[in-house]
């Protein structure tokens, strides 16, 4: 029995050698843009506010150890070119991703890939865990340059003061039947399907142009609506719940768990649809000519 991970592995290496190109850069901008940002940054504790009487009226200004208007305009901008640059991120690497699949597949390149001893299934599969690695990096990165942004913030208090009010929280979370492991395994577990959900689309969205010679961003978009509808009716299969409805209110952290997995549920198969379809179309229907 023949071995796909070797095969696969290269597929994943000639990927990343592609998009590191335009991602890597990306990231470290955003990187360096928060820690710049993180820089400029006053702490809070810094900021002592004084006022003046005259007459009727209150002026109120800064005191002479904080009179730096030029430094607060730098770090306001900073502010908004850092939130800017984020969704610009986030944004480039989704079209990076499907933009690597069209060329990698279905453009001039697809001559050169698809002649190299590899299994049309191997190139999907390669190409759908490196996707998922581009995405997992952006959240990653997109984390890291936000928590950048408060390094001089005086990081412990506030991880203290989280820590200090994490009881509370747990309490709260226990009072609905739910735990704190419980919770961030669901948000695992459902962005770790909504990313699969995302990669597959795209891969099955090109998949169906590639059908149609002509108007092919047309016909993508047409697919986009039409699949979001469908998948629009499937999720109406996901059970809500009413708070009002329970007896007791441990019962809503069960309901609660049972709609997110259903949710995840949900887009897993969707996206294992998306796949097989995207590869019956391309081991069957691929036509580079």
């Amino acid at each position: 029995m023949r071995n796909p991970f070797p095969k696969i592995g290269k597929v994943i290496k000639y990927d990343f050698k592609h998009s590191s190109r335009r991602l890597l850069p990306l990231y470290a901008a955003l990187l360096v843009l928060g820690l710049l940002t993180g820089l400029f940054a006053e702490p809070m504790g810094n900021r002592n506010w004084e006022s003046t009487s005259n007459g009727n009226s209150y002026e109120f200004h800064m005191s002479s150890s904080d009179a730096n208007f030029s430094r607060e305009m730098m770090f306001g901008l900073l502010i908004m070119a850092f939130m800017i640059l984020s969704v610009t991120t986030i944004v480039m690497t989704v079209t990076s991703i499907a933009r690597r699949f069209s060329q990698s597949m279905l453009e001039d390149e697809a001559y050169l890939n698809l002649s190299l001893p590899v299994t049309m299934g191997e190139h999907l599969w390669g190409k759908f865990i490196m996707a998922f690695g581009w995405m997992f990096c952006c959240c990653i990165i997109t984390s890291l340059s936000g928590l950048l942004c408060f390094i001089r913030m005086d990081l412990p208090s506030i991880f203290q003061q989280i820590s200090e009010n994490l009881p509370e929280f747990k309490d709260s979370l226990n009072y609905y039947g739910m735990s704190m492991g419980r919770l961030i395994g669901l948000a695992i577990m459902l962005s770790i399907a909504f990313a699969f959900f995302i990669i597959t689309l795209i891969f099955v969205v090109n998949a169906i142009s590639h059908l149609f010679k002509k108007s092919k961003g047309l016909v993508k978009f047409i697919t986009v609506v039409v699949l979001f509808w469908i998948n629009g009716w499937l999720f109406k299969l996901v059970p809500t719940f009413d708070t009002r409805d329970f007896d007791v209110m441990q019962q809503v952290g069960g309901a609660f768990t049972k709609s997110t997995c259903i949710t995840a549920l949900i887009l897993l198969l969707v996206s294992a649809v998306y796949f097989a379809v995207t590869q019956w179309i391309f081991t069957k229907k691929l036509n580079l000519e």
